[in-house]
């Protein structure tokens, strides 16, 4: 009889192979480092997340001495009535509109979360991908006291910027899409509280220093850029600074530098005529007295519902 030591080399037999425990550990090891990655991934993701919540929550130690353009679009912007300042910030650009949809598609299904966008890998509908990352612990108790975001995001209008053109009516409903964003009136009717919401979401960068990429695609500030991973309000935020400084360079004679961002600068004072063509349809209708608005009502229904008299009647 040999007494087994440490050391000792056991010969296994086939019975010892099939033993449950010995498939067990099999398995259990092959799980392990499958979670191994998963694992890493997800501490990476956490020590990114609470990193850019440290610098959000820090005041920039080195702001730009030179905050222009922030003055003079900040003057310029102060000076225009509430629904001026709606026209100018209206963005007509369905796929925006589309991505602006999927995250909150992405929210309402998961809960909070931040999200990146990668224009450079379009998607089958030739839309970037959208890259979303669920938020938990502490980002998710910070994220939801965030009044600031929580603002944007509550006085974004969406709507459809073709609604009520001939052409546009005769599309079938599939074709017709919300593919239009203005704020409420309430957020942009105060300039310092607007101001002081859009500094709080880009950690001080709205509007400071200059801008070289505004007449590219899918723009990211440098303050967005340096988030990395942001929230759907942050996205918001990012095209309502785009739309100020197009607008103010439109309106306030800046350089027009190519040919990108002479269409962009376009593009924008196509969302102003948008807007006020909206807001007259609405304004027309507010104005009409009880009775006219009835007898439309009364007019739109018979006229709806002549051709499906029409079918019973065949």
């Amino acid at each position: 009889m040999h007494k087994i030591g440490l050391h000792t080399k056991v010969k296994s037999s086939s019975r010892d192979h099939d033993h449950p425990c010995n498939f067990l550990s099999k398995h259990q090891k092959q799980n392990e480092r499958k979670l191994v990655p998963m694992a890493h991934h997800q501490l990476i993701d956490s020590l990114t997340s609470h990193i850019s919540l440290y610098h959000s929550q820090s005041p920039n130690p080195n702001p730009n001495p030179n905050p222009n353009p922030r003055s003079s679009i900040l003057k310029w912007f102060s000076s225009l009535s509430i629904h001026q300042r709606q026209a100018y910030l209206t963005v007509v650009d369905g796929n925006f509109v589309q991505i602006l949809l999927q995250m909150l598609a992405k929210l309402r299904s998961h809960g909070h979360g931040s999200f990146i966008l990668l224009p450079d890998l379009p998607m089958p509908n030739n839309l970037p991908t959208l890259c979303f990352k669920k938020s938990r612990g502490l980002i998710a108790r910070v994220a939801e006291s965030e009044t600031a975001g929580r603002a944007v995001f509550e006085s974004a209008r969406l709507f459809e910027s073709r609604e009520g053109e001939e052409a546009a009516n005769s599309l079938p409903p599939s074709a017709r899409r919300l593919d239009a964003l203005t704020l409420a009136e309430g957020f942009v009717g105060n300039v310092d509280q607007f101001v002081e919401a859009m500094d709080r979401i880009s950690g001080g960068g709205f509007l400071r220093g200059e801008e070289a990429e505004l007449g590219e695609d899918w723009v990211e500030l440098h303050w967005l850029k340096a988030k990395g991973y942001y929230g759907i309000e942050a996205f918001i935020a990012n095209r309502m600074e785009v739309s100020m400084r197009l607008a103010w360079l439109n309106c306030c004679g800046g350089k027009k530098r190519g040919v990108k961002l002479k269409e962009k600068m376009s593009a924008a004072g196509v969302g102003v005529n948008v807007f006020w063509r909206k807001k007259g349809c609405v304004d027309w209708w507010a104005n009409l007295d009880a009775g006219t608005r009835r007898k439309i009502f009364t007019t739109f229904i018979m006229k709806a519902a002549k051709p499906l008299v029409n079918l019973l009647n065949f």
